[in-house]
């Protein structure tokens, strides 16, 4: 699954800037100018019934800025504003997913936008 969430938000990402760079976690610094690192962890599982659990999958998007000016910096803030109007709704596996607790933050500078994305699955018991 998480490879599929990972074509969906890159394919979005490409949608709201074209020409944007996206690294996966593994690539903390880069010469590019303005470049995206994009992380997909699991993010535990919820029982929602007695046969249904949500597994969820936490979404972390970090925008990095390498010239810091002030054109640099209002492409950084149209990024993350795009970000909750194209995040909205995500189309994985045949399912419209909404991503939840979406939240903007910025740490040491580098602007972040993350969500959860959560599948329904149904459990399986065994009379043995």
């Amino acid at each position: 699954m998480k490879d599929e969430i990972l074509a969906v938000v890159a394919m979005t990402l490409k949608q709201i800037k074209s020409d944007l760079t996206i690294y996966l976690d593994s690539v903390m610094q880069s010469d590019k100018e303005l470049y995206s690192v994009l992380s997909i962890e699991e993010a535990g599982t919820e029982n929602i019934g007695k046969n249904i659990q949500n597994k969820a999958w936490l979404v972390d998007i970090a925008f990095v800025d390498n010239v810091m000016n002030n054109q640099s910096k209002k492409e950084m803030d149209a990024l993350t504003v795009n970000c909750g109007a194209f995040f909205n709704a995500l189309e994985i596996d045949g399912n419209e997913i909404y991503p939840e607790d979406y939240q903007v933050y910025e740490t040491d500078g580098v602007p972040h936008v993350t969500f959860n994305v959560a599948f329904p699955q149904i459990i399986e018991w065994s009379e043995e």
